[in-house]
């Protein structure tokens, strides 16, 4: 059974978060009402500095360490059109003390004033400003739901672009198709979802990628992409949420591709459980797994 503190979570998203949209436009205001204001304190461990960044035409956080090892690029989630760097610092602090990282997180550009590929493109503009000062096989790649997309894009776009691939890549629920499937898990686990309703993510996916090219291009829904040659991945998922079935079709055509895939799944947590760290047990519990998954590879 889910702890007590991930089930009052659970009720919290329900009551805030999932909500019907009425529109395009209510539904854009609601989750950056719902999402751009992170309920808990800022709380970074000792020895973690927050700064900011800005270069090759993007912006973000950035959390610093003494004698860093290595770095991280962070990538919020928000269903293309929400989502702030500040909600992530605690999370992504406790990645900069674990691991001597230098923690990026990219302000990525919004749609729908900002359609596909606007996210990408300053995902990958971070990834090549980290590559100023880390190698690729230092730097990890990190993201919530739409951020997880997004980490699962930029590494198909940074192997076929020919820059140098990170050392693994880290997607928590990714939304990794943007064409509204008829059927499977957005519809079956509508109701057991806590966060979302099945019409979030259709009205979603067409702010972002406005045309069905646009929707089916895998630098959009990495769920059609040819994972061949990428670095080791960890995908996790909630069997009971609306994107269970983005995160297993994304690690099976990994695998067929020979990549090595770590698929982290739980039941009766939620979407994107690891961002609530450190206030849910198992998201304590799962970060600490991650760290493990990234001090493993070499």
């Amino acid at each position: 059974m889910a702890s007590l503190a991930a089930r009052a979570v659970k009720a919290y998203t329900r009551r805030v978060i999932k909500k019907k949209p009425r529109n395009p436009e209510h539904l854009v205001k609601h989750l950056r009402r719902a999402l751009d204001n992170a309920p808990l304190p800022v709380l970074l461990p000792l020895g973690v500095r927050k700064h900011t960044f800005a270069g090759l035409g993007v912006h973000g956080d950035w959390l610093r360490v003494k004698q860093p090892t290595q770095a991280v690029l962070y990538v919020h989630g928000g269903g293309f059109i929400a989502g702030v760097t500040r909600t992530y610092l605690n999370l992504c602090g406790r990645f900069a003390k674990a691991l001597r990282a230098d923690v990026y997180l990219p302000a990525y550009r919004l749609a729908p004033e900002h359609p596909f590929p606007a996210a990408l493109d300053d995902v990958l503009a971070t990834y090549q400003l980290i590559l100023k000062d880390y190698p690729a096989s230092q730097i990890t790649l990190i993201g919530d739901s739409a951020g997880g997309a997004l980490v699962l894009s930029a590494l198909l776009a940074i192997r076929d672009r020919g820059l140098p691939l990170p050392k693994c890549g880290v997607a928590y629920s990714p939304f990794a198709d943007l064409t509204a499937p008829e059927e499977g898990s957005r519809w079956t686990n509508a109701r057991s979802c806590s966060m979302f309703t099945s019409d979030m993510w259709v009205v979603g996916s067409d702010l972002y990628a406005r045309t069905d090219a646009d929707r089916r291009n895998p630098y959009a829904s990495p769920v059609f992409g040819e994972y061949s040659g990428l670095p080791p991945l960890l995908i996790t998922v909630d069997e009971g949420e609306c994107l269970r079935d983005d995160a297993y079709r994304v690690a099976e055509r990994a695998r067929a591709a020979k990549v090595d895939v770590t698929l982290l799944c739980r039941d009766g947590l939620l979407h994107v459980w690891p961002i609530f760290y450190p206030l849910v047990p198992e998201a304590r519990q799962d970060v600490q797994e991650t760290i493990r998954f990234i001090q493993r590879i070499r």
